[in-house]
């Protein structure tokens, strides 16, 4: 067996996730939701927007699963992308993101989004399923490490970096 054919048969399988909607490989998950603007929804949005990203580290630390995630205007401002990749199932990022990042969501996207429920509605997560379009192809470059585990992971670094700055000082 060659390098290259031993490589390939380590390749990790993007599968559907089992609980819900949209791929999974490892630890890491991803949606991508496309809805529709409402007139002038875009133009809310970006007079927001820098309140909402400012945003984006407080709710996401809380949430604590979440790689990244993006929403994009599309098509002249008249449709949202919005796509995630976070860890685990998703049914539960689903039930941790609305309990602890609800008033963040309502932020982007009421006023925005035609027919938003409201992120505290108890059918969100039934309405957002009809907007989800699964990814053709997705690619996560460490599909075994959790945000936790990079977080470890950048921590282990910086002390590392750190001893041995002092160690060649």
């Amino acid at each position: 067996m060659t390098a290259q054919s031993s490589a390939r048969s380590a390749t990790p399988t993007v599968t559907r996730q089992p609980d819900g909607l949209g791929k999974r490989v490892g630890e890491v998950a991803e949606i991508t939701v496309l809805f529709d603007a409402v007139p002038g929804g875009a133009e809310r949005f970006h007079q927001n927007a820098a309140k909402i990203q400012d945003d984006a580290f407080q709710y996401e630390k809380v949430v604590g699963t979440v790689h990244d995630f993006r929403v994009t205007f599309i098509n002249n401002d008249t449709q949202v992308i919005g796509a995630v990749t976070y860890d685990g199932d998703f049914k539960p990022y689903m039930a941790d993101i609305f309990a602890n990042a609800a008033p963040w969501f309502d932020e982007m996207f009421e006023g925005v989004v035609e027919g938003w429920p409201g992120a505290t509605s108890p059918n969100i997560v039934d309405w957002l399923a009809t907007k989800i379009v699964e990814a053709d192809m997705w690619y996560a470059s460490n599909p075994t490490m959790t945000v936790e585990d990079t977080t470890k992971a950048q921590k282990v670094t910086q002390a590392f970096n750190a001893l041995l700055d002092t160690a060649s000082s």
